[in-house]
């Protein structure tokens, strides 16, 4: 690849995903998409739906260099407990945990021949609790751990894990969970730097996680939430 590191996004054609493909790609990586849509810009794009173990293995076997993996790719969805029916159950840990954890376990040889980095994009929803989504919380939480034991496990490797944990940020995914304008006002009124962040705030923080600057950085989890995770807002 012309000397360029290689980093893997998956969701990486919309969203947070997408700013942190053109962060990445601005700072001359070459990007690689995973994702089940086009992204709109002219990244190397396969089409993967990450539940999908043979998909996943069928796109990194074209990709001989893999540097740094950004898992981005999710769900959201605000139900009870007691409403949440099964197969709302298995979309969402098969997409939040196992198919983070297929990708991972898949890519990992490349990483390590690299001694590369692996991001996780959680939530602070994996710190504070969201009292109407308590499946989201539980899959996010697990993605930092799931940080903390690869950061722990390859470190002999030279291998390094992140987790940023991104607040409400403004994307069509939390756009979607909005009955209305006021709905959103009300969000950013409630997080303590009053607004809701931008895609580029999750971008910034993970272009430094995978970089020289962050050398000594490893199974960290870093809130970019505008201070959400520091208040129990969540919680009230």
């Amino acid at each position: 690849m012309d000397g360029k590191k290689v980093v893997v996004v998956t969701g990486g054609s919309s969203g947070m995903g997408l700013a942190i493909s053109n962060k990445l790609h601005n700072l001359g990586m070459h990007v690689i998409v995973f994702d089940i849509q086009e992204p709109p810009v002219n990244f190397e794009f396969y089409h993967v739906d990450i539940r999908d173990d043979q998909q996943i293995k069928l796109a990194l076997s074209n990709i001989p260099q893999l540097d740094i993996l950004v898992n981005n790719a999710c769900v959201y969805f605000e139900q009870y407990l007691e409403d949440t029916t099964n197969e709302e159950i298995d979309r969402m840990v098969d997409i939040n945990i196992k198919g983070t954890y297929l990708v991972t376990r898949n890519a990992f040889a490349k990483i390590k021949a690299a001694k590369g980095s692996i991001l996780m994009i959680a939530s602070c929803l994996g710190l504070v609790p969201e009292l109407t989504s308590p499946l989201y919380c539980t899959t996010k939480a697990g993605l930092a751990m799931l940080t903390k034991c690869l950061a722990q496990q390859y470190a002999e490797y030279e291998i390094r894990g992140n987790c940023v944990l991104p607040g409400p940020i403004n994307t069509p995914l939390l756009q979607r969970s909005f009955q209305d304008e006021a709905s959103a006002v009300r969000c950013a009124e409630r997080i303590p730097l009053k607004r809701i962040g931008e895609p580029e705030d999750i971008a910034n923080m993970v272009a430094f996680l995978v970089s020289e600057d962050a050398g000594y950085i490893t199974g960290g989890a870093f809130p970019v939430d505008g201070g959400v995770s520091s208040s129990s807002m969540y919680s009230k």
